[in-house]
């Protein structure tokens, strides 16, 4: 029994998690069964949460990108093969991890093609990110090094398909010019137009990784200078801790904010968000999510039976263009502020501030 890999790759809050829930969930419901494999640099993260609470019970690989830990991306796909027998594995990448064709796909084409069998690479895409390069925004944002653009750009250019994603939120002709944009400038990749939190194309995104095999052959000249330098231009935070209070507190109050005092922050830094998330959980299972992909852009929430409570269990995830020791302060500062206005004290458990290590690829197979 061979199962297929999905790989979904791209940048740091495409919507790559999302994408990879709803797409799953999908195939479960037309009868498929689905295995789930997240990764990450670090450890206690929302996104794997996320994807636990909607019963897709997710192996996670952290402390470095699949490149790197190749041999754990192969185990952990084996024991679902043993435990779920599934007819998809969905795998999503570190958001700021590329040349996934030499160091996952054609690994896994060339030695375990019994065993697997890969979809096209599907890189998501904010087409947020693309709006400055076609003069569809003039926002004073800061910008990201161009180490760390070189990082997307070889994500886009190694593509498969590109799934423009969050089309939910941009008006058509914004989506279509973007389509236009990327057709030109990558003519030989599936430009597919999706909105994963919505449910828009899904269907035409997973009917192509269904019938097609054809694909994960563009293999890139990939200079792993400037790939690490971008890597370690990017602080990553992760931060688990409980919040008590009193008197009950509306989580969302809280949430909002800590996120004020942080933006302000970061804005008067001048630090480009790759992206934040925070999530304020409850006894009941109820959350607050905020999730913020620009700097100086507002939060989008998700709310999930969120009621006033004396303990809320917080989970902080952040990845920006900063030094990690200022980062750490800010968000100290920004918690401590928090907890003088809402009346409230904070107890860390968990915590982690990093900048990436140069990646150092178990394979790279550069003959297709």
């Amino acid at each position: 029994m061979t199962a297929k890999l999905v790989l979904l790759g791209g940048f740091l809050g495409a919507g790559k998690t999302t994408t990879l829930i709803n797409t799953a969930r999908k195939l479960e419901q037309s009868g498929h069964v689905v295995g789930i494999v997240t990764n990450d640099q670090g450890k206690e993260l929302i996104d794997t949460e996320l994807a636990k609470s909607s019963g897709l019970e997710p192996k996670e690989i952290t402390g470095g990108c699949f490149c790197c830990k190749f041999d754990d991306l192969y185990a952990n796909m084996n024991e679902l093969m043993e435990e779920k027998k599934p007819d998809f594995i969905i795998a999503e990448a570190v958001g700021s991890c590329t040349d996934l064709i030499a160091t996952v796909i054609q690994p896994l084409k060339q030695y375990y093609s019994k065993e697997f069998k890969t979809a096209p690479l599907t890189i998501v895409v904010d087409p947020e990110r693309l709006l400055g390069d076609l003069e569809l925004s003039n926002d004073e944002t800061p910008n990201f090094s161009q180490s760390v653009d070189y990082i997307f750009e070889k994500q886009l250019a190694e593509a498969d398909i590109i799934a423009v994603n969050k089309s939910d939120i941009h008006s058509p002709e914004v989506i279509a010019k973007v389509k236009k944009y990327l057709q030109n400038r990558y003519p030989q990749t599936v430009i597919q137009e999706i909105s994963a939190s919505a449910d828009h194309n899904l269907d035409e995104l997973i009917s192509i990784w269904k019938t097609s095999d054809v694909g994960g052959d563009k293999v890139l000249d990939i200079d792993y200078d400037i790939y690490a330098a971008g890597e370690a231009k990017l602080a990553w935070m992760n931060i688990l801790g409980d919040i008590h209070a009193s008197t009950s507190i509306d989580p969302h109050v809280w949430v909002q904010t800590f996120l004020d005092k942080l933006s302000a922050h970061i804005e008067r830094e001048n630090m480009p968000i790759a992206h934040l998330k925070v999530h304020a959980g409850l006894e009941n299972n109820g959350f607050v999510k905020a999730s913020l992909v620009k700097t100086g852009a507002a939060a989008t929430y998700t709310v999930e039976n969120a009621q006033s409570a004396t303990f809320i269990r917080l989970v902080l995830n952040i990845r920006i263009e900063t030094e990690p020791d200022k980062l750490n302060l800010i968000v100290q500062d920004s918690i401590e502020s928090t907890n003088e206005k809402v009346g409230t004290t904070w107890n860390g458990t968990y915590h982690e501030c990093f900048s990436p290590l140069p990646p150092e690829p178990i394979h790279r197979l550069q003959k297709v």
